[in-house]
């Protein structure tokens, strides 16, 4: 009966999260709009921070639970490399086998190589730094620093932004849709990770006999990842679907620094982030599946769609693999 009512509140979670992040994009934008901000800043900033906060409300709540309870935040780090594998494979995979994504030559000089400098910082940064691989205060300074330069290389160098799927509403009301959202976000930030560490332990645990590590590190990489990655998938679907697939591919790299900078950075200021052996593995994985996916840019100058069916294939090839790991069964 527990294991069907923690369920339920995960779904209810990823439901908060998904509509939360939606309200808080339309009401943040309508309100940056009223007060003249630019849409450059507004689409650099305020659309792409919305489409990542599901993962940052799972990462904030889950480093926030394990610091009161005086442990590290498995989740929140299964849940930012999980949602990183699922963009690079999956959400692109689909977008392309929709529709050939074209590729910018911008991209080749700056959003490519940063985002693989970052992938490879952030593992090296757990596991050559300290010995109990994790992602301490300073280091997280580091990311978020890094992050504050990329906001600055976009914010210099981007000469337009799209913002056609962006509503405008009047002030007062988008004042209690931005309320809400940011309510609707943290409600289910904490929805999603109180239920996925229960059905970690519960279910996993006891029927796998698996450790508490392994679970929550499994269900943060698979379930709760996919979860919060569904505005992603939603924007670069909806964006394939129009013609505009350099929307999806802007998206998914964008969604990547988001994560990788941002959340952790954050996330890492309220309680050191575990890297156990399995994520420290992924965080390598990542930096490997970033290097297929600008290979295949590379190749035509798109990404098409039989290497969109190859990434989809590798997403599910993934999931396969860390799923016999924890069950211990190589």
């Amino acid at each position: 009966m527990q294991i069907a009512l923690n369920i339920l509140f995960l779904i209810s979670g990823f439901v908060f999260l998904i509509k939360g992040a939606d309200l808080f994009v339309v009401s943040s934008s309508s309100i940056a709009r009223k007060l003249k901000v630019s849409p450059l800043i507004i689409g650099l900033t305020l659309v792409a921070f919305g489409t990542s906060l599901p993962e940052l409300a799972v990462s904030f709540a889950a480093s926030i639970s394990a610091r009161l309870q005086g442990t590290t935040a498995d989740i929140a780090m299964g849940n930012v490399i999980g949602s990183n594998v699922a963009n690079l494979t999956l959400i692109l995979g689909f977008s392309a086998m929709m529709m050939p994504i074209a590729v910018r030559k911008t991209l080749y000089k700056r959003e490519f190589p940063f985002l693989l400098i970052i992938t490879v910082l952030i593992s090296i940064l757990a596991f050559f730094f300290q010995s109990d691989y994790r992602i301490v205060w300073w280091e997280a300074l580091i990311l978020l620093g890094a992050f504050a330069f990329y906001m600055y290389l976009m914010l210099t160098t981007e000469k337009e932004a799209h913002l056609e799927e962006i509503h405008e509403v009047d002030v007062k009301k988008a004042v209690i849709l931005l309320l809400l959202g940011l309510g609707g976000v943290t409600l289910g930030g904490y929805l999603v990770t109180k239920a996925a560490e229960f059905i970690a332990v519960e279910l996993l645990v006891s029927a796998f006999s698996m450790t508490v590590s392994k679970a929550t590190t499994l269900v943060g990489l698979s379930v709760v990842a996919l979860g919060t990655s569904l505005p992603e998938l939603v924007t670069s679907i909806m964006a394939a679907r129009k013609g505009e697939n350099e929307i999806a591919l802007g998206n998914v790299l964008g969604s990547n620094v988001f994560n990788t900078l941002l959340i952790v950075g954050l996330a890492g200021l309220v309680t050191p982030l575990r890297m156990n052996l399995d994520v420290v593995v992924d965080s390598l994985i990542v930096i490997g599946l970033t290097v297929v996916v600008i290979i295949f840019a590379f190749t035509k100058k798109n990404i098409s769609k039989l290497e969109g069916w190859i990434l989809a294939i590798l997403y599910f090839s993934y999931i396969a693999f860390i799923i016999t790991r924890a069950l211990g069964l190589f």
